[in-house]
């Protein structure tokens, strides 16, 4: 699914996202996030809670992947599934949004939606940016009118994805 292998900073998804166990398994399962993500969290939600569980604990203080696996394993286990489609367009967001925000460090950020697009199976919501797909707009005089439309199209659903997610 992680084409492109960006793997997104721990702080960069808890300031855009209320964060669950759901989230960071499904990170990790698609190294959308290091490892240490759920360390860190661990220590968060010591802080935020009154009686963490134990399983908690014993992953805050974890040393190596293995144990990681096993903890989080535990947690999740421990909660009610959120739907992989919720949490596919999370992160869909998610990496959309890094790319967007860094977008002059790319050579082609167009080029990274696109393979964005096929990796995350095609999703309708963002085809409206992904240059080859076939436009319900009408016809612009100038490649860059075009590109700057797609830019458009892009910030848009940015938009509209922050207030489903955001904090």
């Amino acid at each position: 699914m992680n084409t492109l292998h960006i793997m997104l900073p721990y702080e960069y998804v808890i300031s855009h996202i209320d964060l669950t166990w759901s989230d960071i398994l499904f990170a990790l399962e698609h190294n959308l996030m290091a490892k240490n993500a759920a360390v860190k969290y661990a220590y968060d939600v010591i802080e935020k809670e009154e009686k963490p569980t134990q399983t908690v604990l014993s992953l805050a203080w974890v040393n190596n992947d293995a144990e990681i696996d096993f903890y989080l394993n535990e947690l999740t286990n421990q909660i009610v599934e959120q739907e992989d489609n919720t949490l596919q367009e999370k992160f869909l967001y998610l990496l959309l949004n890094w790319i967007f925000e860094h977008k002059e460090q790319f050579s082609d950020p167009l080029q990274m939606v696109e393979i964005i697009y096929v990796d995350f199976d095609y999703p309708e919501e963002i085809s409206n940016f992904v240059r080859y797909m076939p436009s319900s707009e009408h016809r612009l005089n100038s490649v860059e009118a075009s590109i700057d439309r797609l830019f458009k199209n892009w910030e848009m659903y940015l938009r509209a994805a922050k207030i489903k997610f955001s904090k």
